[in-house]
């Protein structure tokens, strides 16, 4: 027959320590160990509810997780406009609507932007509108509301993969129209290209539109 756990722990060795001692430990471990009821109930909470304990690890958010939050918070709950949030994509539709009225032109709130081909010194100059482009572009977004900060004035500056396919993404921004972008990206490969990696590059957000 096994032994039972009584008597394998009574075989046991005793630790080499005088009963003094034990006795000295077990006081410093008893006195380690009073907590008041208060003391308890807090640790209770804290054991029966981690995520809500109070110890976290600070975590600092870069300048660029704070404006891409900012973004998908915008695109969430609304865009502000004259004090009240308005649903995102009714805004979106509504600029579409007049999009093709101002593409390109020097309106009253239309800023130059030029727009330089990456590891080339080419580039093309454009009449643009911020609210139109920042609302529909994260890397739009992002440049504007540093140019904002820094209340920086003159021609804005943007690099690109694809200068000769910008026209076309930048007609697409203004007025939605993603079966004149798909024509268009049928007739040249690399337009095609040019197309998709720009949209990559300045993080459009097609499948919201």
């Amino acid at each position: 027959m096994s032994a039972t756990l009584n008597e394998v722990y009574a075989q046991l060795p005793s630790p080499p320590l005088s009963p003094k001692n034990n006795l000295y430990i077990d006081e410093c471990l008893y006195e380690q160990f009073i907590y008041s009821d208060e003391e308890l109930k807090q640790i209770e909470s804290l054991l029966s509810s981690p995520e809500e304990s109070p110890i976290e690890c600070p975590v600092q958010l870069s300048k660029d997780d704070i404006l891409r939050n900012k973004y998908i918070s915008m695109m969430e709950e609304g865009v502000e406009v004259n004090g009240e949030l308005t649903p995102y994509l009714y805004i979106i539709e509504k600029l579409h609507s007049i999009g093709n009225n101002v593409i390109n032109k020097k309106t009253k709130d239309a800023v130059p932007l030029r727009v330089y081909e990456t590891g080339t010194d080419k580039y093309q100059e454009f009449w643009v509108h911020p609210m139109l482009l920042s609302l529909q572009s994260f890397q739009f977004f992002k440049l504007f509301e540093e140019i904002k900060e820094n209340n920086e004035e003159g021609i804005i500056e943007i690099e690109i993969p694809s200068l000769k396919s910008f026209a076309i993404v930048l007609y697409y921004l203004y007025t939605g129209d993603k079966s004149k972008l798909f024509e268009i990206a049928k007739i040249d490969e690399s337009l095609c290209k040019g197309i998709m990696e720009n949209i990559e590059c300045l993080e459009i957000n097609m499948a919201s539109f």
